[in-house]
């Protein structure tokens, strides 16, 4: 094995997974509460064998750990319909798609489906505090959502929107359409609250992350000539090995 190839082409193979990180960023940063995502590297350590110095067989590579959500809030944005929900704190609120998952989200721009339930843009329904999904009456003329998720019609008290926090964000898989999922445990959200008739926005920054892209392309392209200058230069040894043997 070539090591210094090895060890270049890990750390081009880890610029290019941070840029595509990067790039789904900012086509995501006019999405509804949408979550910036960043790259976690690992270092990974090894021995190799032989009699040389420890110092010179110790190799060093970057390997790919996972992708961590900036759990950031996004501006709030007032829009004045009363299905508008947009949550202030760490945590999320509870739905389930068609197939029965529980999914988690904090996008909320909601409406009301054939059925009279509550739903997120792409038809989740949203639950309440009984794992239930929220029935509302279409003709219901006066929805008052107030920061604890309680929905109030001029019929009186309907349901609770659930809400929760966890422990770590690490865990949490995309799902597409602003959602979550998970398998880890659900925890009480803390100085969680909805504000009706807003939307969160995403909590993307632009400049940052096209300033983020020009570096670790960059790094990539730096590397590559670095591994050029190599490939060259053992490529020349060899030739010159081979005419001293001839």
């Amino acid at each position: 094995m070539d090591t210094i190839l090895s060890v270049g082409l890990s750390h081009q193979d880890a610029m290019r997974r941070r840029m595509d990180v990067i790039a789904n960023n900012i086509a995501n940063a006019s999405t509804t509460a949408y979550k910036s995502e960043r790259v976690v590297f690992q270092d990974y350590l090894f021995n190799m064998e032989g009699k040389g110095p420890k110092a010179l067989r110790d190799v060093q590579m970057v390997l790919d750990y996972g992708v961590l959500p900036d759990m950031k809030g996004g501006a709030l944005q007032s829009t004045g319909n009363p299905l508008d929900i947009a949550l202030e704190g760490e945590g999320f609120f509870v739905v389930e798609n068609n197939q029965g998952d529980r999914l988690y989200t904090r996008n909320g721009k909601l409406g009301i489906n054939d059925a009279g339930e509550l739903v997120t843009q792409s038809g989740a329904r949203v639950l309440g505090m009984n794992d239930q999904p929220i029935a509302l009456n279409i003709d219901d003329a006066l929805i008052t959502i107030s920061d604890d998720g309680t929905i109030i019609t001029e019929n009186g008290e309907i349901a609770q929107i659930q809400m929760t926090g966890f422990a770590s964000y690490q865990g949490l898989q995309r799902r597409g359409d602003s959602m979550f999922a998970t398998d880890q445990p659900e925890l009480p959200p803390v100085n969680l609250r909805i504000h009706q008739g807003t939307l969160e926005g995403s909590n993307v920054n632009p400049i940052q992350q096209v300033t983020e892209m020009i570096t670790a392309l960059r790094s990539y392209q730096t590397m590559e000539r670095s591994l050029s200058e190599y490939s060259d230069l053992r490529d020349r040894a060899i030739d010159r090995l081979a005419s001293l043997q001839a």
